[in-house]
């Protein structure tokens, strides 16, 4: 086979492996027979064959090193960065923390959620509770008010403000920004507690492969290939990956009653996640400075039990057999007027479906099919000596759908049929000043007005509508916001950068928290005491939206260092300060207001919320063959009001330790130790979530003949420590061992 055939043959081989690992699939409702195609695995034969093709594609492509041109800029797509396109970067963007690609590979991080994991100050909660989410906090601040971006698009789901972060894959991944409390206005809206921003990858070169073949504990199929050609004017960017996991081994065996009401004695979850994604993008590049890029993305997940029989602990009584997302958009950015000015268009539409299967003890369905639309323009001038001034208008449209089924014929349930919308229109303005060699300003503001449209949510019961007119009120106010912000930065030499920074945020309320409205009981026991009912009787339980909450708001400052102290060094280091107002949270049951009736509603709550802290990230080459890695963060929470109230699920300390070791020039080690403390369980803070130490280990095999090739093997939870949560009914995820085959060719 000759090399210039030998692309086309490893992707042709590709689909035909993930065209076996689909045939594969269990079935649902099929009853596991041993290590079959029902349940998931490949015949020993096919097996074979597919890593013996796999090693064949890996190892040739040493020979094409002489056919193909190397350029070593970084695989990074700029036009998904929400950046200046300046002469140069600035300690604005310098102070955002980034995971590169490389580490995210030395450390197989596989999804965004357990790559966060590497940002100080960021807390990350493994999968759990009835809709099996992974989730982060960011100083504090979770999901709803720490947008997910990708490529500088809106993400996130327009219902609640949520994403499940184990549904992202690293696979396609060049690095993860974050930005905490202090971020840039050309963000947008609702960054209250800053930006994560996924950005995808870029070709280096005529001819810019990676590609991956792995496998591990939980009889888990891992595969991703990503190919992309540079050429003089244009570039084109493809790739797809597929990770399915169909168990999860726990710590230790489980003995008790499952979800499932089953009595269990196992040490697996039966519950399987599969995460596949394709995408594409095209780019036209006239010149240095000007491009064009076209993208479309499509990912599809399923979460649901596995086949694996009444002797496997099933965690959640839910199942998602879709949770689908299909985004495209269009950005480029165009420099005239001797390049002193730009111009940067984005326009893209994001929908996100799914479907959640209530399969034990509830004879229905729910769906969410949400919308969004948004464009932005945004301007910059370099024509004042010494700034960089920018402007950005945007628009967003989010429409939020749900309706209930019957799993009996699939119909749609008479009323269950809700549609909100709302539209957000913002302008943003920013201007970076160098001042002079050693000081540099970035002054900027936002104004936000949002305006909503529920007319299509129904009553939550025409009883309670009948007796009380009022509580049908889904008249939502336009609400307009104006943040500014300013940052100070001190470089006394090209190695140190230190700032100083000051930036007051907004939140608007989700759908969720502004017309959450159903029937949530269907009864509660009146309490002693209450007006609005008899104590001891039984009165309807209701969740009644409540579409007039302001907007929450944080006030942060900061002051921070980022530079090289030491030759091979690099150290970030934070002291953060924020204050929160009007918080979001749903009430306990409300038995006067309307008697007759328990009521809840999301409402904000008085008081200011506190947080201070500090945040420290440490990498230090410390000879040509061993680099090693520090991470700390502290976080101290508070409601000034009520001392009492504890937040839960955010430990007051958190921290990792990495090394890589590179003991010959083909073997390299890289040990990791995770910790976290203690944190709280409930409000009241009665009982705690036991802290814990988690240990990693990974071996990569670099064989000389190979050179563009890795063979990597290891184990996360070394040690299988059982770190579950206070209360928690299950062990927590045990030793997981896995092995892959990684190529990166450009």
């Amino acid at each position: 086979m000759s090399a210039a055939m030998l692309p086309v043959f490893c992707l042709n081989y590709s689909k035909e492996i993930m065209i076996m690992i689909k045939k594969s699939h269990y079935r649902e409702g099929e009853r596991a027979e041993g290590r079959t195609c029902a349940e998931g695995w490949l015949p020993p034969g096919m097996r074979l064959r597919t890593v013996a093709a796999a090693v064949l594609c890996l190892s040739s492509f040493p020979s094409m090193a002489q056919q193909v041109s190397q350029d070593s800029e970084k695989n990074v797509f700029t036009l998904g960065t929400v950046q200046v396109y300046g002469k140069s970067q600035t300690a604005a963007e310098e102070a955002e923390a980034v995971v590169e690609r490389d580490t995210l590979e030395m450390l197989e991080k596989k999804d965004v959620g357990t790559a966060l994991k590497l940002i100080p100050g960021v807390s990350y909660n493994s999968p759990g509770g009835g809709r099996y989410e992974s989730s982060v906090y960011v100083r504090g601040y979770d999901l709803k008010a720490v947008p997910i971006y990708m490529d500088g698009i809106p993400v996130y789901i327009p219902y609640d403000g949520y994403s499940d972060l184990g549904r992202f894959t690293t696979a396609d991944v060049s690095s993860i920004q974050v930005a905490k409390g202090y971020s840039s206005v050309l963000y947008g809206h609702n960054t209250q507690g800053g930006v994560i921003n996924i950005v995808s990858l870029r070709p280096r070169s005529e001819l810019d492969l990676n590609a991956t073949l792995g496998t591990a504990t939980g009889n888990v199929t891992e595969f991703s290939t990503n190919v992309g050609t540079l050429q003089d004017k244009w570039y084109l960017q493809a790739g797809i990956s597929h990770f399915e996991r169909r168990y999860t081994k726990l710590a230790e065996n489980f003995v008790g009653t499952d979800a499932r009401g089953n009595d269990v004695d196992s040490d697996r979850y039966d519950y399987k996640t599969r995460d596949r994604r394709g995408s594409i993008r095209i780019g036209y590049i006239p010149n240095a400075t000007d491009e064009y890029v076209l993208s479309y993305a499509k990912q599809s997940a399923v979460k649901m039990p596995g086949s694996g029989g009444n002797d496997r602990v099933v965690p959640t009584v839910w199942e998602w057999p879709s949770w689908d997302r299909e985004t495209v958009s269009f950005v480029s950015n165009t420099r005239f007027w001797n390049d002193q000015f730009y111009v940067k268009p984005r326009v893209y539409y994001d929908k996100f479906q799914n479907t959640m299967d209530y399969w034990q003890g509830r004879p229905n369905g729910s769906h969410y099919d949400d919308k969004a639309f948004g464009a932005s323009l945004e301007v910059g001038t370099e024509i004042i000596r010494n700034h960089q001034l920018k402007a950005m208008i945007s628009f967003k449209d989010e429409e939020h759908r749900s309706f209930d089924t019957s799993l009996a014929n699939g119909a749609t349930l008479p009323g269950s049929d809700q549609k909100v919308q709302q539209e957000f229109l913002s302008l943003a303005l920013e201007d970076t000043w160098t001042i002079n060699d050693h000081w540099e300003a970035q002054i900027g503001a936002i104004y936000t007005k949002r305006k909503s449209d529920a007319n299509d949510i129904g009553p939550v019961t025409q009883d309670l509508l009948d007796r009380y007119p009022a509580a049908g009120s889904k008249l939502s106010p336009s609400i307009d916001t104006f943040d500014p912000q300013l940052a100070i930065f001190y470089k006394p030499s090209d190695a140190h950068t230190f700032r100083a920074s000051v930036a007051k945020k907004t939140r608007f309320p989700s759908f969720k928290e502004s017309y959450s409205n159903y029937a949530a009981g269907p009864t509660t026991r009146c309490p002693g005491g209450a007006t609005g009912c008899t104590p001891g009787t039984e009165v309807g339980a209701l969740t009644l939206q409540n579409p007039g909450m302001k907007p929450e708001q944080s006030m942060h400052y900061e002051l921070g260092y980022v530079g090289h102290p030491l030759p091979g060094m690099r150290l970030e280091g934070s002291v953060f300060y924020s204050r929160s107002k009007n918080t979001f949270q749903r009430s306990d049951y409300d038995f006067d207001t309307y008697p007759g009736f328990a009521v809840r509603q999301y409402e904000n709550i008085s008081g200011i919320t506190e947080r201070k802290g500090v945040d420290l990230g440490l990498q230090y080459s410390a000879s040509p063959r061993l680099l090693l890695g520090v991470n700390y963060a502290y976080l101290h929470m508070r409601n000034k009001e009520d001392r009492d109230l504890k937040f839960t699920s955010r430990p007051s300390h958190l921290g990792m330790v990495y090394a890589q070791w590179r003991t010959t020039n083909w073997l390299t080690v890289i040990p990791e130790v995770e910790y976290r403390s203690s944190s709280y369980y409930d409000s009241k803070g009665e009982n705690e979530n036991p802290g814990y130490a988690v240990t990693n280990l990974r071996f990569s095999i670099t064989p000389p003949a190979w050179k563009h090739v890795s063979i990597n093997v290891g184990a996360e939870n070394l040690f299988n420590r059982d770190y579950r949560g206070y209360n928690a009914t299950y062990s927590s995820p045990g030793r997981v061992v896995y092995a892959n085959l990684r190529i990166d060719y450009h």
